[in-house]
């Protein structure tokens, strides 16, 4: 049975969305978005996942009533559209940053269902969902089709790996750890994936030949 867990530290929340509303930020502009939806896409790549998970676990969304998270996103959004953008270009450090922040925001995903006690599926439920949708808003707002719905190497099974060592680690192991482990088990999964081409998982070709 998973140990009393603690609260949610408050930094690595305010760190794992932060880190992603860069990496929204620098998407969008990357993808030619003016600089109102740069920024707006920056605030909801950050936001949106966790408001999700908090409506789910019929909490309210911390990233609007906390005092600490909507400075701290926007200014990581500021820095991605101005700054971290240039490195798009620059596969590794690019895909590393993504793998780094999908793999925070299923630990913090996992962890606050965990403490609610919720059953198993739906913890991993709220690990994949704190680090998917964010991404497929914004996906949707620039007209790309989202990641975990089109041939993105292993991004959706880094992410229900990285939340099943993460559920994994928490027995006997205190947080800090299991996110240490999730995090690089899903950067490492993301990264490998992509630099060595390795596709998504498809259904049997037979299936692709079926009419709609």
């Amino acid at each position: 049975m998973v140990e009393t867990l603690p609260t949610l530290p408050l930094w690595v929340d305010v760190t794992a969305m932060s880190t992603t509303a860069m990496y929204g930020a620098a998407t969008a502009r990357s993808r030619n978005v003016p600089v109102a939806g740069t920024l707006f896409a920056g605030i909801l790549g950050g936001t949106a996942g966790g408001i999700v998970r908090d409506l789910l676990l019929g909490l309210q969304p911390v990233a609007i009533t906390g005092a600490y998270y909507f400075p701290w996103i926007l200014l990581a959004s500021v820095f991605g559209a101005f700054f971290f953008y240039k490195l798009i270009s620059q596969k590794v450090p690019y895909l590393v940053l993504k793998g780094v922040a999908i793999g925070l925001l299923i630990s913090i995903g996992c962890q606050k269902a965990l403490i609610h006690e919720v059953p198993f599926i739906s913890i991993i439920l709220c690990g994949v969902l704190t680090a998917t949708v964010g991404g497929m808003a914004i996906d949707a707002l620039t007209q790309h089709r989202a990641a975990v719905f089109s041939q993105a190497h292993w991004f959706a099974t880094a992410l229900i790996i990285g939340s099943l060592v993460f559920y994994g680690l928490t027995i006997g192991m205190n947080f800090y750890i299991a996110t240490a482990g999730a995090t690089l088990t899903a950067a490492v999964l993301y990264v490998t994936s992509v630099l060595r081409n390795w596709p998504s998982p498809t259904w049997p070709k037979e299936d692709n030949n079926m009419s709609a």
